[in-house]
């Protein structure tokens, strides 16, 4: 079954199913234990063909239906009131109060997200807050807990890794020590929660990239210009998946003014707050004609009902695909080019690696360029010559310039 035949089978089959337990899918979708007690395969049918969880199924189609349109809360799904609201705060109180960029918060928020969603399909409950009323049930609390990360583990794609699994866990025991902090519960049901799964040692940061030829392969089979925009925004212009999949036309200047300060190349804008870490500008060294025929082939599509991302979806509320979707196209790309690392599918991560590792190595070579220089004048390093004699735009033309060389010929088909 594709992801239509999927959709047909939830309505047909198993909304009817739901309704004989009493259920209502007009107004919800099942718990995680009644759908692998009813329906395990459907389950691994997801995982395996389409990296699904079954919250993530039910987000691409968009069950159910008649959720509050305008409620606009990213928990608006937890039924436990006093939970939503601790969730809520806490995540007021990272912007609000400790001034944590907005993309520190989105992180957050995903990461707690989809662990509640987890939780309450696990448990049969989203309610987390009274098991932390006392420590007489701690140990029940944390059994619950690690049964959730089991699930994660297995349904999650981007938990493949120790280092992102100890950085999941981590991400989730912040908001339980939150409330041991401030005296809203006893204890935090995440200790050793890492002892338990054999995640404490020290990880691996062995962090794959892929290659230049990989790259070409994966170009070169991508058929559509969504895929093509995929794989140059990640391997091409060094986008994180999420920057990527949020892409909007008017971050787009694809023909800047004669004084622009950026430069004669195009580029991407973002918000202050929209980067963790990086510029709040990316060149567009190459990857404009992909560019362009996308946005052409969406103006095509979707004349004036165009929503302005390049990546668009109908059914999500964003607007645009997911990152799950996102890696799921680069891995159906990765298998259809017959390319691998390590013995598995790659990430698009892995082509944000190339990128960050060629753009290293250019900014060596300008380094190298000005050693001579750097003599002449007594200076320690070319690094000095680079800081006090270059401006920042020429800094930046001599980077842009040995990084083109790295690019160019890497998306022709």
């Amino acid at each position: 079954m594709d992801i239509e035949d999927c959709e047909a089978f939830y309505q047909e089959e198993i909304a009817q199913e739901m309704r004989a337990d009493g259920l209502d899918p007009d107004h919800e979708t099942p718990t995680y234990a009644w759908l692998s007690d009813h329906y395990r395969g459907f389950i691994a049918h997801l995982s395996r063909n389409f990296d699904l969880s079954p919250g993530d199924f039910y987000a691409e189609i968009g069950v159910p239906p008649n959720n509050e349109e305008d409620d606009d809360s990213p928990f608006a799904f937890v039924d436990d009131q006093e939970t939503r609201q601790a969730l809520e705060s806490y995540l007021r109180e990272l912007r609000d109060r400790q001034g944590r960029a907005e993309s520190t918060v989105a992180t957050r928020r995903s990461v707690l997200r989809r662990y509640v969603e987890t939780y309450q399909q696990v448990n049969d409950t989203d309610d987390l807050l009274s098991p932390l009323r006392s420590e007489r049930g701690s140990s029940e609390e944390k059994a619950r807990v690690a049964d959730t990360f089991d699930v994660l583990r297995r349904l999650d794609e981007t938990l493949n890794t120790h280092a992102s699994r100890r950085k999941y866990v981590q991400e989730v025991r912040q908001f339980y020590q939150h409330r041991v902090d401030f005296g809203k519960a006893d204890y935090d049901p995440t200790t050793r929660l890492e002892r338990r799964f054999g995640w404490d040692s020290a990880p691996d940061w062995d962090n794959p990239a892929l290659d230049a030829d990989q790259i070409q392969a994966l170009y070169r089979t991508a058929e559509t210009s969504a895929d093509r925009l995929l794989v140059v925004g990640v391997c091409g212009w060094g986008l994180r998946p999420i920057e990527v999949c949020a892409l909007h036309s008017r971050q787009l200047t694809l023909t800047p003014d004669e004084d622009d300060p950026e430069g004669p190349d195009p580029y991407i804008g973002f918000e202050e707050d929209e980067r963790k870490n990086g510029p709040g500008t990316v060149a567009l060294l190459v990857g404009v004609e992909e560019l362009e025929s996308r946005i052409d082939d969406l103006h095509d599509e979707f004349d004036d009902d165009w929503n302005g991302y390049l990546l668009p979806s109908s059914s999500s509320k964003s607007g645009h695909i997911s990152t799950e979707t996102a890696r799921r196209h680069f891995r159906d790309l990765a298998e259809e080019a017959g390319v691998a690392v390590d013995g598995t599918a790659p990430t698009p991560k892995m082509g944000r690696r190339y990128w960050y590792t060629a753009y290293g190595a250019a900014v060596k070579r300008v380094a190298e360029r000005f050693e001579g220089i750097a003599e002449e004048q007594g200076s320690k390093s070319a690094e000095v010559v680079l800081d006090n004699y270059l401006s920042k735009p020429e800094r930046r033309r001599h980077r842009r310039d040995e990084m083109r060389d790295d690019l160019v010929g890497l998306f022709d088909s």
